[in-house]
């Protein structure tokens, strides 16, 4: 009886282990197949997050922009704009003929108030609606009243090619493109140049007395949405050469002696004819031919026109409105502290 008793309770125990087993096993198979259905829920969610971030890229600096020309025979510039080109490049042949540079040539395609747009719009035209200057060491001429883009963009082999965008749309980004991506591709297929560098002239804010400030509400909120049409502009399409006239005159507005003639305008839109188109000048003497050259702006003693006139640049001022000019190049997007 005893053994029977015996061998009962080692049947007994057996069992219970068995039981015991059969509910531990059953337990990790239910979690390995939940741990297994939480990473497969998991790798679903990171491939699906994966898929939408592919499709939500943007391209940005898909062209790659070759290098500046380091010491050239000779350097041709094309410069696609409107009056703020003339503007921006009527002092340089007082520069370069002070620096006694003779191989700069400048040549502007102008159409007052043009947009990149029109300018876009009148290639696929092929208007010859444009007049074309020249700007070198011996002053300025009109090399052609009536001419087309096309035909400028053929002409010579540019080094370098600039764009700019109207005034008034320099602040809205949404305004640059397709147009500007166009105009690369247009010069591409009419270049005489084995290489050609582009820039991009930042424009420069208007006077508080502007009636079309009111857009931007103020000059400095004008320049900062100019600043950060640019910035995407160099993002999106790899123009890394930003010539800031607009943060150069930032840095003038700043210096009482600098500030003239309605802060540095004639019009309260263009640029003071003296004083501020010399600073215009240095900033993209600075921005392209001094690092192409090798050539110090430090070096011009321009003077640039009468005691009479509004803003005359000489002795007084030149090296105050040519290191507002050095910082902006410096720092493209912001207002320094040394231009004070």
């Amino acid at each position: 009886m005893k053994g029977f008793l015996l061998i009962l309770s080692l049947l007994l125990c057996c069992m219970q282990g068995y039981a015991q087993k059969t509910t531990t096993t059953v337990k990790r198979v239910t979690v390995q197949k939940t741990d297994k259905a939480a990473f497969n829920e998991k790798t679903a969610k990171q491939q699906q997050a994966q898929k939408a971030a592919a499709t939500n890229v943007v391209t940005t600096g898909y062209m790659c922009n070759p290098p500046l020309p380091y010491m050239p025979d000779k350097l041709d510039i094309l410069f696609i704009g409107n009056s703020f080109s003339i503007d921006t490049s009527a002092a340089l042949p007082s520069i370069l003929n002070s620096l006694g540079i003779t191989n700069v040539n400048v040549y502007v395609l102008y159409k007052g108030g043009c947009s990149m747009k029109q300018h876009y719009e009148f290639y696929k035209s092929t208007e010859k609606v444009y007049e074309l200057y020249r700007y070198n060491s011996q002053g300025e001429q009109q090399l052609e009243k009536s001419t087309s883009i096309s035909d400028v963009m053929a002409r010579f082999p540019y080094d370098i090619v600039v764009f700019q965008q109207y005034s008034l749309e320099s602040g809205d980004y949404s305004t640059y493109e397709p147009y500007l991506s166009k105009l690369i591709q247009a010069y591409h297929i009419n270049k005489r140049a084995a290489r050609t560098t582009f820039a991009f002239n930042e424009t420069w804010a208007y006077a508080s007395n502007n009636k079309n400030i009111a857009k931007y509400k103020t000059p400095v909120e004008m320049w900062k949405s100019i600043c950060a049409s640019v910035k995407q502009m160099k993002e999106q399409t790899g123009i890394d050469i930003i010539i800031p006239c607009g943060t150069a005159v930032q840095n003038a507005r700043q210096i009482s002696a600098l500030n003239v003639d309605n802060e540095l305008t004639r019009d309260g839109t263009h640029i003071n004819l003296h004083s501020g188109r010399y600073l215009l000048a240095c900033t993209f003497f600075e921005s392209l031919i001094a690092p192409c050259l090798n050539r110090n702006l430090r070096d011009d003693n321009t003077v640039y026109g009468k005691n009479t006139d509004k803003g005359p640049v000489n002795n007084s001022n030149r090296t105050l409105l040519q290191n507002c000019a050095r910082l902006a190049v410096a720092n493209n997007y912001e207002i320094s502290e040394f231009a004070r």
